[in-house]
């Protein structure tokens, strides 16, 4: 991703804020006094193998400025399970927070977003390798090591999840792309008539048709100049329907509803809540994803699981509670 190109485009309010946090995200050194469990935490050497043949990470040649701990999870991504990495910077992180970080990420409750089904078509654009699409400057990769199991140390050469800048540092950058008014230059904007909602590493274009695919055609003209690739399964040209961030959009109806995916995440919850199998983060995260679809249909929590769509206009009735977020 070139970090330059999308720097100059931003209006000098979101420039000076993405120098900050890019500033300390990767020009500061933490102490690395932490404890030997963390110390010790490794991955799996055919990980970071893997990792090394997709050029995410490199050979180290010992410890680096900051204590990290890298982990590997199992998710389900478009009905099949896979193992996805990350690195959790908890030294940095701590530093980073304890110095007054306090991250900014306009994602606002998905029921604001809703209104935008009556315009006339809609698109998305998905950044194809996320955070791995941004590198890390070879200035500050000591801070990005970590130990396999076979006593290797390697650096991260991409930008982790785990940082606890990341979201904010991706979701500038997507914005930026976007042309989101409340980040470029006005010269840089799209059409005021045409709503734009970006989404950590994800776009959504509503509008009239013939906006809505001039600024994919400009959006597409920008990410082959700033090297940002899109998922293959990106809507290419204006559509009626499609999802974005968990709601089915129909725009040919006026209507949303709940994502095909969350149904199926709901339903495997309430089984292990059912036999008593979930844990303390599992409550959160239905919690979480009830919340999530209450607001999309537009009704009680516990009236969830029996609907699956009605009108935008039912379904953004109400202002969300403070506490109602999404995870």
């Amino acid at each position: 991703m070139d970090v330059p190109l999308l720097r100059e485009r931003m209006n000098d309010v979101t420039r000076i804020r993405f120098d900050e946090t890019w500033r300390r995200t990767f020009g500061a050194t933490t102490d690395t006094a932490a404890s030997t469990a963390r110390r010790d935490s490794r991955l799996q050497a055919r990980h970071a193998h893997e990792l090394e043949a997709h050029g995410i990470a490199r050979r180290a040649r010992g410890p680096g400025t900051s204590v990290n701990v890298p982990f590997t999870v199992i998710e389900e991504k478009e009905g099949a399970l896979r193992q996805r990495f990350s690195l959790w910077t908890f030294e940095a992180n701590n530093a980073i927070e304890a110095d007054g970080y306090k991250a900014s990420v306009p994602l606002e409750h998905v029921s604001k977003h809703l209104s935008a089904v009556h315009a006339e078509c809609g698109t998305t654009r998905d950044f194809r390798c996320g955070f791995y699409g941004l590198a890390i400057p070879h200035s500050a990769r000591g801070s990005f090591r970590f130990r396999d199991d076979a006593d290797e140390w390697w650096e991260l050469t991409r930008f982790p999840m785990g940082h606890t800048c990341a979201p904010e540092i991706m979701h500038t950058l997507t914005s930026t792309v976007a042309g989101h008014p409340d980040f470029v230059k006005q010269e840089h904007a799209v059409p005021s008539t045409l709503t734009v909602h970006t989404w950590v590493d994800n776009i959504r274009y509503a509008g009239s048709r013939k906006e809505v695919l001039e600024a994919t055609r400009i959006v597409d003209d920008l990410a082959a100049q700033a090297k940002v690739t899109w998922k293959q399964a990106d809507t290419r040209t204006a559509s009626s329907r499609y999802e974005f961030i968990g709601v089915h959009w129909d725009h040919s109806k006026n209507k949303v509803g709940i994502s095909a995916k969350l149904p199926k995440k709901l339903a495997r919850d309430v089984e292990e809540v059912r036999t008593g199998a979930m844990s303390a983060s599992g409550f959160e995260t239905l919690g979480g994803r009830l919340l999530h679809a209450s607001a999309i249909v537009g009704v009680l929590v516990g009236e969830v699981c029996g609907l699956s769509t009605m009108s935008a206009s039912t379904a953004t009735r109400g202002e969300p509670d403070d506490e109602h977020h999404m995870l």
